[in-house]
């Protein structure tokens, strides 16, 4: 009987067996060990039976992490984990043992000073020349309808081994990087990363303290959608849930006046031309009714928290970034994607548009709420840092 519980477990896992070949042996004996334990002598082969019955019915996996691995005793505990993984609201009192220092922001590229000089006097950069993000030509920056072709790989470089030997390619057309032409045509655009350059564009700025009738949240979890305009990467969409991953805040930002789109990048923002014309309040509206949801006592978290930060152009100290709690093997500044955390640790499905459809930042919002669940839930206690004072 343990070699149809054998056989049973090695077609479920077939894709998955060149990266984990004992998996199927070593759950086809804690099965039948399982099974066992639980059967009398005239029960057992019926217990079998529907055992692998049972096994025949999930889905296939496509990662050891996924939600169909394991014995039968092993998904159920872990639909039991999940209960209390969604029933789960987290609390300041969850949080603040995890909140980064500074010196920790600023190691992964956080800003933690607001500039002394005015800011907002560069709005736009359209007639002048600029460096191609994509391409790395100077352009003369133009909106989108007037904007110059540009050719490009829109995916980034990866190793992989190819007839035996290891090659960079593309991950968007598996070209050699060796290989000077792009795959992709789309406008030139620019970005910049300097605070300094930044502020120019839009003022940076604290979040506003508390006050005695605040209804800001003790925990909220943010994530942006940006697009690149005529003043650099910009933010287009602004999405919030609460502790529980309720939605509590979703926009779209319209651009401020004299700077246009180049690009909404669709394929990354999930933020189309049609679906923009529906934007109209610009990023000083949307942080004035941002200023209901969170202030400067609130613990935002984020996946890449830094970006989102930087693109509303607040500065802010008590964060807690998952790219941080669940680091990448080789350290700062490499970071886990967060598609892929949550299918190795939640074993979910989340970004699944192919690179066709993009991102929506309700949905990572929410996501990284669950991973901090987890974390929360499974990982040993950190020390807590000391909360940074905003006075």
């Amino acid at each position: 009987m343990l070699k149809t519980l054998y056989d049973h477990f090695l077609v479920l896992y077939s894709d998955i067996l060149p990266e984990n070949p004992t998996l199927a042996t070593e759950h086809a004996l804690k099965q039948e060990e399982e099974v066992y334990k639980k059967s009398t002598r005239l029960t057992y082969r019926t217990a079998v039976i529907q055992c692998a019955a049972a096994l025949k019915r999930r889905p296939v996996p496509t990662s050891a992490n996924h939600h169909s691995v394991g014995t039968e005793e092993e998904l159920v505990a872990r639909a039991e984990a999940r209960k209390s993984l969604d029933s789960l609201r987290l609390t300041k009192e969850h949080l603040e043992p995890l909140v980064h220092s500074l010196s920790e922001l600023e190691k992964w590229g956080y800003f933690t000073t607001v500039p002394e000089e005015p800011g907002g006097t560069q709005p736009s950069s359209e007639g002048k020349t600029a460096k191609c993000e994509r391409c790395a030509q100077p352009f003369l920056v133009k909106p989108k309808d007037e904007a110059d072709n540009c050719v490009y790989h829109w995916g980034r470089p990866y190793t992989t081994t190819i007839n035996g030997e290891k090659s960079r390619v593309y991950n968007c057309c598996s070209r050699s990087v060796s290989d000077s032409e792009g795959c992709t045509h789309g406008p030139h655009v620019f970005h910049e990363y300097k605070l300094e350059e930044l502020h120019s564009r839009y003022p940076f700025s604290l979040l506003k303290p508390p006050l005695s009738n605040s209804t800001a949240l003790d925990v909220a979890a943010m994530d942006c959608e940006m697009i690149y305009t005529t003043g650099g990467l910009r933010v287009a969409r602004v999405s919030v849930v609460d502790g529980s991953g309720n939605q509590v805040f979703d926009q779209l930002v319209r651009m401020d006046d004299g700077v246009k789109v180049i690009d909404y990048i669709t394929r990354f923002s999930g933020i189309t031309e049609e679906s923009y014309s529906n934007a109209l309040l610009p990023l000083a509206s949307i942080r004035e009714s941002l200023d209901s949801f969170i202030n400067s006592d609130t613990i935002l978290v984020g996946h890449a928290l830094d970006n989102d930060l930087k693109t509303l152009r607040i500065v802010h100290h008590k964060c807690v970034d998952t790219c941080i709690l669940f680091p990448h093997r080789a350290g700062a500044p490499y970071r886990r994607s967060l598609r892929d955390l949550v299918r190795e640790n939640l074993g979910k499905f989340i970004q699944t548009g192919g690179g066709t459809i993009g991102h929506s930042s309700i949905e990572d919002a929410i996501a990284t709420v669950d991973l901090l669940r987890w974390y929360v839930l499974n990982k040993p206690k950190r020390n807590p840092a000391p909360l940074p004072n905003n006075k």
